[in-house]
C-alpha cells in the first residue's frame, strides 16, 4: 500500500514537471487565434494521468504546471495567465475524468467511450471558461462588461475548443501505452 502511494506521488510529480517543460518549451501562437492565446501541449500529461490515475491526479499536475510556469517568469501574462491556464486545465481533466469514470462504472470500456469523455471534457472546459473569462480573467486585464463577454465568446471559445480537442487527441494517442508504467505494472510485464 505504501509503495503504491509513493509510486503514485512520484508519477504525479514527474508528469507535473513534464507538463511544465512542455508548456515552457512548447508554447506557440497558432493563427488565426488572437495573439495572446497560445497553445501549449502541457495539458497532455495531465489528461494521460487523469485517465490512468484519476481526475485528482490531473488537477494536481495542472497545479504543478501552472505554478512552475508562473515561477519561471517566462509567461508574459504573469499570475493572471497562470491562473487562467490552471482553471482551463482543471476543468478539462475534471470533465474528461469524471465522464470516463461514469462510463467505466456503467461497463462502457470501449475506446469510443474514452474519446467521447475527451470531447465532453473539452466542452465542459469551454463552457466553464466563458463566464470565467468574462467575469474574472478578462477584467483582470482591463477588459470589462460587454467587451469581456464578446472576447470570451468570440476570441476564447474557438481557441478553447481547438486546444481541448488537440490536447485530448494527443493524450489518447499515448495513454494506453503509458498506463502500465503509470500504474506501476510495467515491472510485472517484464518479470
Amino acid at each position: 500500500m505504501r509503495n503504491e502511494r509513493l509510486h503514485r506521488l512520484v508519477m504525479i510529480a514527474m508528469l507535473g514537471a513534464m507538463a511544465f517543460l512542455l508548456m515552457f518549451f512548447g508554447e506557440v501562437y497558432i493563427p488565426p487565434f488572437a495573439e495572446f492565446l497560445k497553445y501549449d501541449p502541457g495539458d497532455v500529461p495531465a489528461v494521460v494521468a487523469t485517465y490512468t490515475l484519476g481526475p485528482g491526479a490531473g488537477v494536481a499536475i495542472q497545479g504543478i504546471k501552472a505554478g512552475l510556469f508562473f515561477l519561471s517568469g517566462k509567461g508574459s501574462s504573469g499570475w493572471i495567465g497562470a491562473l487562467a491556464n490552471f482553471v482551463a486545465g482543471a476543468a478539462l481533466v475534471i470533465g474528461a475524468g469524471a465522464s470516463q469514470q461514469m462510463f467505466e462504472r456503467a461497463g462502457l470500456r470501449h475506446w469510443g467511450w474514452t474519446f467521447l469523455s475527451a470531447a465532453i471534457g473539452t466542452v465542459i472546459m469551454t463552457a466553464i471558461l466563458i463566464p470565467a473569462n468574462a467575469l474574472f480573467i478578462y477584467p483582470l486585464w482591463g477588459m470589462k462588461g460587454a467587451a469581456a463577454w464578446a472576447g470570451a465568446l468570440t476570441l476564447s471559445t474557438p481557441f478553447n475548443l481547438f486546444k481541448g480537442l488537440l490536447s485530448t487527441s494527443l493524450s489518447l494517442a499515448f495513454y494506453r501505452r503509458l498506463e502500465p508504467f503509470l500504474l506501476g505494472r510495467a515491472r510485472d510485464r517484464v518479470a
